[in-house]
């Protein structure tokens, strides 16, 4: 019962996670066509409806990339290959007089194992430093921009940040990721107990 009631307010999460995305979407359309007068009225809210499923897509990419570690890891059968595979006797000794491309292969074989677990590491950092600029742009801390905060915080000027915004930025990005790293702990816990009980 707690696994389902953790996935509904994990889908609440979710949905009131996308709206940001979906606002700095329409922001972003709103600034590239700038349209003015009565077409602007209706473009400006025609490009708002478009913002909403292009929106979805971004948070959903984002997401999707910033969970794919976690996902990979707590696939058991998944990561014991991965280790037999990284340390195993199957790897390439490179030799002293090996041509320098022949190098390169052979160590690009030995990492090979690991190569799904680091480059899925490398894209969550991507999606979280995208994401960072997302949230500084839609919950500004400091009123100026990007150019204030970083004077703000170098000046140590904290009576100028808007702590409420702060608070915002953690919740939103990281709070779709603790309920996945939840679900999946109470999805675990529900394993053992039908194999323990069963």
């Amino acid at each position: 019962m707690l696994y389902w009631l953790a996935i509904c307010v994990a889908v609440v999460v979710a949905a009131a996670n996308m709206l940001p995305y979906c606002r700095a979407v329409s922001l972003a359309l709103i600034a590239i066509f700038d349209l003015q007068g009565v077409a602007g009225f209706f473009g400006n809210r025609a490009l708002a409806l478009i913002s909403i499923p292009t929106g979805i897509v971004l948070w959903a990419f984002i997401q999707t990339a910033e969970a794919y570690p976690i996902l990979l890891k707590h696939d058991r059968k998944l990561m014991r290959l991965i280790a037999l595979e990284a340390d195993s006797a199957d790897q390439l000794h490179v030799n002293d007089d090996d041509d320098p491309a022949l190098v390169r292969l052979k160590e690009w074989y030995n990492r090979f194992p690991l190569l799904s677990i680091r480059t899925a590491n490398r894209a969550s950092l991507c999606a979280y430093i995208v994401d960072t600029f997302i949230c500084l742009t839609i919950f500004p801390p400091v009123d100026g921009g990007f150019g204030q905060l970083v004077f703000v915080l170098f000046t140590g000027q904290w009576g100028l940040i808007n702590w409420g915004s702060v608070g915002l930025i953690v919740t939103m990005l990281f709070c779709f990721e603790i309920m996945v790293r939840f679900i999946l702990f109470l999805g675990l816990q529900w394993h053992y107990m039908k194999r323990a009980h069963g």
